[in-house]
């Protein structure tokens, strides 16, 4: 390990601050802005399903179906559903002389058409309003009523005794009286139920099909362009702060204004946004799969239950989280381990909470601070800012301690054990940088010592030389006083000598 403990977390800590402004600016920019300006979610979605058109109220209605909701809970007009073309089939059908009931033969003047699945019966029924309906006729409605499928000739008795009742109530209560053939009805019901449940079926999956692939083409598109002008304008602010923060750090470069110093600054952040535009064409790819997949998700969901638009805009919001989440976790990276992977996936599904408890507490808070009489007319624009800054510093923390959490797994012996390890092993390594510099130090030593005897030794058999040169010189000198003595010795002899001459010429001329 190059880092103790402490050197990590203070790491982790710096992290955590860096990280705060860009998940503050992240949430405040796209779940919290971008998706409030852009998207209009609705109770229920943006189909309407069987589910909630069965609801009394239409809150969770589509507002293309919101008619044929109050058409369906209307009273039973018989005159809203007759057919101009009934009169001719029921001319036609009573012409064969046939009971479809009894199997008998009856005059065609004693009989009449009857509606197997009774017209109040399919005007109650949610399914063919919400399929069939357009909101503006019945025409579709009343063709599928009153099909050769869901028609019979029987004796007036029968028809009028049945009325708007079940064909199933009338034989339980008239089948002896009139005496029905179990078989000729079971047919003729199992007919009518197959012919209406195939039409509106048929009918409801063509139209809801095609309002998914509308919406979800409409809903896809701008969520891919959320996604994408989210990280334009995410890397546009950090930018922009970081460059300003480094210009009121360090101040305007010498020659330079300070008008010259922010364009340059301006332009490396242009840079840096041009250069993320890549990461945003795969970004709004992913976004758009991911506003498809959530309004499909959507639609399934509100067949079962009824969900408001703040789980409409939870599911749009959390779903490409949820996505990366899973794909980092179960699908990770090259240059990452299984651990590190996991690791950021946790993060991401963090993320994904916080920022869904945000959206769904988003409506409540804002309610909340329209009771505050000063605060009531930014209600709308102050909600969305701060519910992103709690989210986002939220996320931020929460993603530091999962960070904390891996950095104990991965070092299993306790902190203060490993940080003792840690500084006893850069104890042990002063200590060996100290015995090298000794050592060095020593054989440094060693090296001059045989160099000052080199040295001696020089100087001995220089001082040898000299004393021989000495000793030389001292005969020689000695020799030289001995020469010096003998010829003092003559000059004495030759003075006497002279001193002698000198007193017998004295001598000889005091004799002349």
């Amino acid at each position: 390990m190059d880092q103790s403990i402490t050197d990590l977390k203070q790491q982790r800590l710096q992290k955590l601050f860096d990280d705060c402004q860009q998940q503050v600016i992240s949430q405040i920019i796209g779940p919290f802005g971008l998706s409030t300006a852009m998207f209009e979610d609705r109770n229920g979605g943006n189909v309407t399903t069987l589910h909630n058109f069965s609801r009394e109220d239409a809150d969770y209605i589509a507002e293309k179906d919101v008619s044929s909701h109050e058409q369906s809970r209307k009273d039973y007009d018989r005159e809203e559903y007759s057919d101009p073309a009934f009169a001719k089939k029921s001319q036609e059908h009573r012409a064969k002389g046939k009971d479809g009931y009894t199997g008998k033969d009856v005059a065609p003047e004693d009989m009449d058409l009857d509606h197997v699945t009774s017209l109040k019966t399919i005007s109650k029924n949610k399914k063919v309003h919400l399929a069939l309906e357009t909101g503006e006729s019945l025409d579709r409605v009343k063709e599928m009523a009153n099909s050769d499928e869901n028609l019979v000739a029987t004796h007036k008795s029968i028809n009028r005794s049945k009325r708007d009742g079940s064909l199933d109530e009338l034989a339980e209560r008239k089948g002896e009286e009139y005496e029905l053939d179990p078989e000729l009805v079971a047919q003729a019901k199992q007919t009518s139920e197959d012919h209406i449940a195939s039409t509106v079926d048929t009918a409801l999956m063509k139209k809801q099909g095609m309002e998914l692939l509308q919406t979800g083409g409409k809903q896809a598109a701008m969520m891919g362009m959320r996604q994408a002008l989210g990280l334009l304008l995410t890397e546009l602010v950090n930018g922009l702060f970081n460059e300003f923060k480094v210009l009121i750090k360090q101040g305007v470069e010498a020659g330079k204004t300070l008008f010259e110093e922010i364009r340059q600054r301006l332009a490396r952040v242009i840079q840096s946004v041009v250069k993320k535009i890549p990461d945003a064409v795969g970004q709004m790819f992913q976004g758009g799969v991911s506003g498809f997949m959530s309004n499909l998700l959507t639609f399934l969901i509100n067949n079962f239950l009824s969900t408001a638009k703040r789980f409409v805009t939870v599911i749009r919001e959390g779903l490409l989280g949820l996505f990366r989440a899973f794909k980092m976790i179960f699908f990770p990276p090259k240059h990452m381990t299984g651990d590190q992977a996991l690791q950021e996936g946790l993060k991401i599904l963090t993320t994904v909470v916080v920022t869904s408890v945000g959206l769904l507490l988003n409506e409540t808070v804002a309610t909340f601070m329209a009771t505050v009489p000063f605060l009531k007319p930014f209600a709308d624009l102050i909600t969305p800012v701060l519910i992103g800054i709690m989210t986002g510093l939220l996320s931020a923390f929460l993603a530091y301690q999962i960070d904390c959490m891996f950095d104990r797994y991965r070092h299993s012996l306790s902190e203060k054990f490993m940080d003792e390890l840690l500084a006893d092993a850069k104890r042990r390594d002063e200590f060996a940088n100290e015995l090298v510099t000794l050592s060095e130090t020593s054989l440094g030593n060693i090296e001059n010592y045989s160099k000052s005897i080199t040295l001696y030794q020089s100087i001995g058999v220089t001082l040898g030389s000299a004393g021989l040169a000495a000793s030389a010189t001292l005969a020689s000198l000695e020799q030289t006083v001995a020469e010096t003595g003998e010829q003092v010795a003559k000059s004495f002899a030759m003075i006497d000598f002279i001193n002698e001459s000198q007193s017998e010429i004295e001598d000889f001329l005091k004799t002349l």
